[in-house]
């Protein structure tokens, strides 16, 4: 029980990767004074080595960076934490470019220069969608657990994934169809059945 308490009241912990020096570090700092925890890094590997050292809840990273553009920096990041929260930004970005985001699971696409506030705002919204899938996947799967009955443990396990889904597509119910290999009319009781809105953000 202390661990799970622990881990809801851990600071969450965000991946901000740009390669402009100076919007990186303001908005690093109004993140940290806001009480979340910063890893900063200004070009795409520098990321992914961040990504593998620390415990990251979000990546908050622009769409283009001199080493690596930022779709295949998510293709990167999908590879190692499948399910991760990603949101992009950008103060030039194409259409092409938003569509190929989105069918990579960014759970929002901010335009620059963003607001510190909602920035602040989307990270604690999509971070807090994030940790309570999660718990309830440490539900469904706490076998030894023999208080949860067993149906309950498979109803948990069962939203875990469909809200997963749904935040990995960004509720876009045609990705979830295909991903989960399922018809509509399915989804749509099993949805109803659990309580589950479309989009979790």
């Amino acid at each position: 029980m202390s661990n799970h308490s622990d881990a809801a009241n851990k600071k969450v912990c965000v991946l901000l990767v740009d390669d402009d020096h100076d919007v990186l570090g303001a908005n690093a700092r109004y993140l940290r004074l806001n009480d979340l925890t910063v890893v900063v890094a200004d070009q795409a590997g520098t990321a992914i080595e961040r990504l593998r050292a620390d415990p990251v809840d979000i990546v908050v990273t622009d769409l283009r960076m001199p080493d690596c553009d930022g779709i295949e920096f998510a293709r990167q990041v999908r590879e190692i934490t499948p399910l991760l929260p990603i949101v992009f930004f950008s103060g030039f970005a194409t259409v092409p470019e938003i569509v190929e985001a989105m069918k990579l699971g960014a759970v929002d696409f901010l335009e620059k220069p963003v607001e510190p506030d909602h920035l602040l705002g989307k990270i604690r919204s999509v971070s807090a969608s994030f940790r309570s899938a999660i718990a309830l996947q440490r539900q469904a799967l706490d076998i030894s657990d023999t208080t949860v009955p067993l149906r309950k443990r498979v109803r948990a396990y069962e939203k875990y994934v469909i809200e997963s889904c749904l935040l990995q597509h960004n509720g876009r119910i045609s990705c979830v169809l295909e991903t989960l290999d399922i018809n509509r009319r399915t989804l749509n009781e099993k949805m109803n059945r659990l309580g589950i809105v479309r989009n979790p953000v």
